[in-house]
């Protein structure tokens, strides 16, 4: 789906309010739009972002990222936040299969997605298939900061599997 300039304007107001004002006054805008454009990817997952992370309602995220995701699937970043979303949530299996089909989306943070995954497989103390996926996600990053985080993920699966 192509982007719509003037609920662009908008979406950047409402993550600028949610941050200096907080998510009432952001979703306050946000309804309004969704009046307008209830089909609009980029919206649902904006406002799943302010439900998210600065509301703390969690159901409400969950339930804009998958609308996100539904009303356009090559749309990358609701994939990453569905799964981070999850993750936190310790619904590690459903984060796995949302972070994995993002890498299909158009655009997709594929290192980000990838480490998703590892961190997830981490956390259910799957070593050896965490550590493949942050080795994939290695390939798939450039920035210095970011190898050298996915390096110390490595590192650290690897103290685990000799504790297990």
């Amino acid at each position: 789906m192509e982007k719509i300039k003037w609920i662009e304007e908008y979406l950047e107001e409402a993550i600028r309010l949610a941050g200096d004002e907080g998510h009432e006054p952001a979703l306050k805008l946000l309804d309004k739009l969704l009046y307008e454009e209830p089909g609009y990817g980029r919206l649902h997952n904006v406002l799943g972002n302010i439900y998210f992370y600065y509301a703390d309602e969690i159901a409400s995220a969950e339930r804009h990222f998958r609308m996100a995701i539904k009303l356009d699937p090559m749309l990358a970043d609701p994939y990453v936040d569905l799964g981070h979303l999850l993750c936190e949530e310790e619904r590690h299996d459903e984060a796995i299969e949302v972070y994995t089909k993002g890498l299909k989306a158009k655009q997709a943070f594929k290192s980000g997605l990838l480490s998703g995954v590892a961190k997830s497989y981490e956390l259910k103390k799957k070593y050896k298939k965490a550590i493949a996926h942050y080795k994939d996600a290695l390939g798939h990053s450039a920035e210095l900061w970011n190898c050298m985080v996915l390096e110390e993920s490595i590192k650290r699966c690897k103290r685990k599997q000799k504790l297990n």
